[in-house]
């Protein structure tokens, strides 16, 4: 595995798989039957919403998964830091190191299949 295949392999579980489950949720789910109360009242404020709203929402959700998991890369690539950690982060496959450019290499990828 390439850092480019991980990050495109990262990218469709994480972003647009999620975003997927999300759309189909949000938009199809009734708040009236959800049981989970943090649900219950995502699903009431969304319905509350005109469609252009509710994609912004959408779009919204889809930008904070893509924001957390290049913030995560950056901390294994070493760009990024974490308060108290002195050390090196490595994420390999095999022999193979992948972390380096992994954040930039997703932000791209994001960049460039954004809506």
């Amino acid at each position: 595995m390439t850092p480019e295949s991980f990050v495109s392999k990262l990218n469709v579980a994480v972003v647009e798989e999620n975003n997927a489950i999300y759309r189909a949720l949000l938009l199809n789910a009734d708040p009236s039957g959800a049981s989970d109360p943090y649900w219950k009242r995502v699903l009431t404020v969304f319905s509350d919403l005109n469609s252009d709203q509710r994609e912004v929402l959408i779009e919204l959700t889809r930008q904070v998964a893509i924001d957390t998991t290049a913030n995560v890369l950056g901390v294994i690539d070493g760009t990024c830091a974490l308060e108290g950690i002195d050390g090196e982060f490595r994420l390999t496959f095999g022999a193979r190191n992948l972390a380096g450019e992994l954040q930039g290499l997703f932000l791209e990828r994001a960049e460039q299949l954004a809506p």
